[in-house]
């Protein structure tokens, strides 16, 4: 142990976690790593901050540090007893890590040695509370707690889309009429768009000169009232993930910032590509890739809200189960192109009867689940007969041969006491009904049907079961 203080301790046994912290630890800065049992043999250790990972150091006896930093994952909840410090999620990106090294090395540099000059690189504690991996709550931060923090009274934020070339208005405390989207080729006529093809930030007092001096055309209605503005691409690893536009300049901002503006729009700009990129990966893990469709997981969840609003409200809930008639056949002779490509015929049928609050899901190999809110029985066999018919009538075709098909159909209403699963068995069970009548059909779990108390699922029989045609 050496015998001066380290800058940083680090209590965990995650060794990948450690060798994180310590790739962005800055020159000169020192950092010391023990684990759990290596810090109980080890006493009057010291460092000038303590960092804990709580996932591995539960119940550790940890050492005393003029600052402590708390890591955990969002699964775990803190203890409400440890002592005070500052509480940090995981996964953790680079920008959090940047935050934390430069208040060590701002610290460390009151005292001689190479690591004064780094004061340069500081950046205020409070941009640690912009570290969030939920887009919609980080979008919210930015237009709610930054205006005040830079000295304006507004915001907004837009997202940037790059496949369809859009800006999208995410969140925004403006109150003057702005708009929802604006194209990204139409720098002519918006500021903002010819910032964010500038990469640089635009901060004036004299909005509507710079719009004439760029020669872009403007609405009077849509200008700041006092002409100031801030508008700032938010731009991380050469991508533009977002723009940020600032009005209403205040007398001062509630905290100085004491660092160029550049460096804490970097921050926030890494923060969010991280959350648009977990936002992203958070749609793909509930997306089928093959049709576009959401998967079980997602169904499941959806349906347990739906089930609540429905306990709420009143409100009816169906959903439909829907079984591809022969698609194994088709997959053995003609190969599994033509099957996907049926599959994909299929899907594009079922997006083309939901509604706008509808959902629906590939549950299965040849297996879907359209989930209908407020819809009683009567209007879930509708829409089952309506895809009966669309899957019958058109005609699929694959290297120019026709590949016909049809499906079963269950069809269920949700009732009190069924759970989301409960409500899928029950669409299932009288969609194997419709296969065992003749398939090309639909069948439903009549109100009639018996909850089995035991295994909390329905029960079918000749009775329970309608056709319908």
């Amino acid at each position: 142990m050496p015998s001066t203080a380290a800058d940083v301790l680090l209590v965990s046994d995650d060794r990948a976690f450690c060798e994180l912290v310590s790739t962005h630890r800055p020159p000169g800065a020192t950092l010391q790593c023990l684990g759990p049992k290596e810090l109980a043999s080890q006493p009057a250790i010291c460092a000038r901050q303590v960092w804990i990972d709580l996932d591995s150091a539960t119940g550790t006896c940890l050492p005393n540090g003029p600052r402590r930093v708390y890591f955990h994952s969002p699964s775990r909840v803190p203890a409400e007893n440890l002592p005070p410090g500052l509480f940090i999620r995981k996964p953790c990106t680079e920008a959090v890590f940047d935050v934390l090294w430069a208040g060590v090395v701002t610290r460390a540099g009151n005292g001689p040695g190479p690591r004064a000059d780094s004061a340069e690189r500081h950046l205020p504690g409070w941009l640690l509370n912009f570290h969030e991996l939920n887009l919609k709550v980080l979008c919210r931060k930015c237009v709610g707690e930054l205006p005040a923090r830079l000295g304006y009274q507004q915001a907004s934020l837009y997202l940037h889309d790059a496949r369809h070339g859009l800006l999208r208005l995410a969140e925004t405390t403006h109150r003057r009429p702005i708009d929802l989207a604006v194209q990204t080729d139409a720098a002519e006529s918006h500021l903002m768009v010819a910032v964010a093809r500038s990469g640089q930030m635009l901060r004036t007092d004299r909005t509507s000169d710079e719009l004439t001096a760029r020669g872009i055309r403007f609405r009077p209605d849509r200008l700041y009232q006092d002409d100031h503005c801030l508008v700032v691409p938010l731009r991380s690893e050469g991508q533009l993930w977002g723009v940020l536009c600032f009005s209403g300049r205040t007398q001062s901002p509630e905290v100085e910032v004491g660092v160029p503006l550049a460096e804490v729009f970097k921050f926030i700009g890494k923060a969010l590509h991280h959350a648009c990129a977990y936002d992203q990966a958070r749609i793909e893990a509930r997306v089928d890739s093959l049709t576009g469709l959401f998967n079980q997981r997602w169904m499941i969840e959806a349906l347990e809200k739906e089930i609540r609003r429905a306990q709420r409200f009143g409100t009816a809930l169906s959903v439909v189960m829907l079984d591809l008639d022969g698609l194994k056949t088709v997959n053995d002779q003609k190969g599994h192109a033509a099957g996907d490509c049926l599959l994909l015929h299929v899907a594009g049928r079922i997006k083309a009867v939901l509604r706008q609050f509808d959902g629906a899901a590939r549950v299965g190999g040849d297996e879907f689940v359209v989930m209908l809110p407020a819809t009683g029985l009567k209007g879930a066999q509708q829409v089952g007969r309506r895809l009966l018919q669309s899957i019958r009538d058109e005609v699929v075709r694959f290297n120019d041969h026709p590949l016909p098909i049809t499906a079963s159909v269950g069809v269920a209403e949700w009732r009190p006491g069924w759970d989301a699963r409960t409500l899928i068995e029950a669409a299932d069970r009288a969609m194997y009904q419709a296969k065992r009548q003749g398939r090309d059909q639909a069948a439903c779990y009549a109100a009639d049907g018996d909850l089995d108390a035991d295994q909390h699922s329905p029960k079918t029989s000749g009775r329970s079961v309608e056709p319908v045609r």
